[in-house]
């Protein structure tokens, strides 16, 4: 029986055959059809991924290659990129006029991982130009071991072969790495270094698996002491091979600054309108921020401006061992903080709060919220805190302590990262039922969202203290400064050290600061842009509909509508979210 054959057996054996008629239309059938090529080309899509990229399946929640690591070849490059070309060209055969209008947008959102997939396939510079990405296996194993996803003796056993596997992938760089841009070469230097430091924070994951097994503590004690040597061999190599060729651009320039607002982010903007856009907002920002210190003490704002009032910030903070604990409660106080004023709804997904492995210091920001993988039936997301060191001098912890985890910055974290943030929007997408917008990425929606947050947290009165609400707006204006500076960098309108200097000029950060803001934003083009447009886009949404509304606004409908619909284009959400609210109406 042909495969049409078959789905109209299956469709008439639906509904009673005298009822057939009634029930199904041929534009229905036809839509039918249409849906289930749709899900016979995503799932080919799943299993292209797990064969030619299991460290990215795992993330998904794709397990069945989880004992193998990403091949870096060039072989294994041109192997996948014929194969999702082939799933490109089977997607653009579906005929989306019959498909119902969700579905419509989960076809789109699929063919544009399918294009970002293929630009980045077959743009020869991320293996050749970071050296950091291949240190990444580490930190997926320590997410492997922490997180509750399967069995516990399966994950150990699949992180060990993938710890043995490692050393081979740091090999692959050496084959591969030229002409990085230095400020890359150094970072991953002293990840390199860092990791060789901290490793052995992987030991105590495995314990419960080697504890009563000596040949597997032998063979663990074996696999991380072959991992030590690769780390050491990789960072002596980036030293001494790589830094001195270290002549590479870090700005991707026009073209690919186009690209990603385009196909990553599916916005209408140009890079010239993007950079003038981050400008405007960015001069807004710093003129909130100069209103707001006025308010906290007009005399000392007018004497040295709003950089004089933000040094006035308390600096009362935690001890160290209760920082954790302290972001424990902040979390139960907000859940039950926008519940209770119905604000959003309550997220039914579990968070562990930790301090951040010593060998991911040089990777993550100082708090970092990691989801859960997202087609994993059991669902467990982490907020990494990155605490200072033991070992570190006194006064250079106490320093790190109280800039980074005084009261005031302790709630605004938790907006951001956890509720109304980070936390709950991952939730809330993850009860969408399409599973391709379950593995979609839209930056503008997911970071625009986290900024939204920390506003919502202040209409609301959550912050306890007005330091919460001026931290809020000076996070704004540093946002905002990054934005302004992605887009002025990629375009190549500014050097590296133009982009240090305008940190340091407009927002006071020390060169070492400053300097670290340009390899973030050198290494993740139009990421800060996201923040800025995707804030505006949702603030925007939400005036329409009170100003549509009236009185029948639902803060906590309109959040909890926007958030389900998962991640997919902000323009896709705005006529989704319009197109159910007429079909409700009718």
């Amino acid at each position: 029986m042909s495969p049409l054959s078959l789905a109209l057996s299956c469709l008439l054996a639906a509904a009673p055959v005298h009822a057939y008629e009634d029930v199904i239309t041929t534009e229905e059938m036809e839509g039918a059809l249409e849906n289930n090529k749709l899900g016979e080309v995503f799932s080919q899509y799943l299993a292209t991924l797990q064969m030619y990229e299991p460290e990215r399946a795992t993330r998904l929640g794709l397990h069945g290659a989880d004992h193998a690591l990403t091949q870096r070849t060039p072989e294994r490059v041109a192997k996948e990129l014929e194969a999702v070309k082939r799933l490109r060209a089977k997607l653009g055969e579906i005929q989306k006029k019959s498909m119902s209008p969700a579905l419509k947008i989960d076809l789109e959102t699929l063919k544009r991982m399918l294009e970002a997939d293929i630009h980045e396939l077959e743009d020869p510079g991320p293996p050749a130009r970071r050296p950091q990405s291949y240190l990444e296996p580490l930190f997926l194993v320590y997410q492997m071991m922490s997180k509750d996803y399967e069995e516990y003796a399966t994950r150990s056993a699949n992180a060990i072969l993938r710890l043995k596997q490692f050393p081979a992938v740091l090999e692959q760089a050496e084959r591969n790495l030229s002409h990085p841009p230095e400020a890359w070469t150094r970072h991953a230097i002293k990840q390199a270094n860092d990791a060789l430091t901290y490793i052995s924070d992987l030991v105590p994951l495995f314990r419960g698996y080697t504890r009563y097994d000596p040949a597997l503590k032998a063979r663990l004690d074996e696999t991380m002491e072959d991992v030590k040597t690769a780390l050491a061999h990789y960072a002596a190599f980036l030293e001494s091979d790589v830094l001195p060729a270290s002549d590479g651009d870090p700005r991707a320039g026009k073209d690919a600054y186009a690209f990603y607002l385009e196909r990553l982010h599916a916005l209408d903007v140009t890079p010239g309108a993007a950079l003038s856009y981050s400008k405007k907002t960015f001069k807004k920002s710093l003129a909130r921020l100069e209103s707001e210190a006025r308010n906290i003490d007009g005399i000392l704002a007018s004497e040295k401006g709003w950089k004089g009032v933000l040094e006035k910030l308390p600096k009362e903070h935690p001890p160290a061992d209760d920082i954790l604990k302290v972001f424990r409660d902040e979390m139960d106080r907000a859940f039950q903080y926008f519940d209770e004023h119905k604000v959003v709804e309550f997220p039914r997904t579990r968070l562990q709060i930790k301090r951040t492995p010593g060998f991911m210091a040089a990777v993550l920001p100082y708090v970092h919220y990691a989801p859960s993988f997202a087609l994993d039936d059991v669902r467990v997301s982490e907020l990494f805190v990155m605490l200072p060191p033991d070992s570190a001098p006194e006064a250079s912890r106490e320093k790190a302590l109280s800039a980074g985890f005084n009261y005031a910055q302790a709630e605004l974290l938790t907006a951001y990262a956890i509720m109304p943030g980070m936390h709950l929007r991952a939730f809330e997408a993850s009860s969408n039922r399409s599973k391709i917008r379950r593995i979609s990425r839209q930056p503008v929606v997911a970071n625009g969202w986290a900024s939204y947050s920390e506003l919502l947290a202040e209409e609301t009165g959550y912050y306890s203290s007005y330091w919460s609400r001026f931290l809020r707006c000076y996070v704004q204006a540093l946002r905002a400064a990054r934005a302004y500076a992605d887009a002025a960098l990629h375009t190549k309108k500014w050097t590296q050290e133009e982009a240090s200097v305008f940190f340091q000029e407009k927002l006071f950060l020390t060169k070492t600061q400053a300097d670290a803001e340009v390899l973030r934003l050198s290494l993740s083009p139009t990421e800060a842009f996201s923040y800025v447009i995707g804030m505006d886009r949702i603030l925007e949404l939400r005036r329409y509909y009170q100003r549509t509304e009236g009185k029948s606004f639902d803060l906590r409908r309109f959040h909890s509508r926007f958030l389900r619909l998962g991640e997919i284009p902000m323009d896709r959400i705005e006529a989704e979210m319009l197109r159910q609210e007429l079909e409700e109406k009718k």
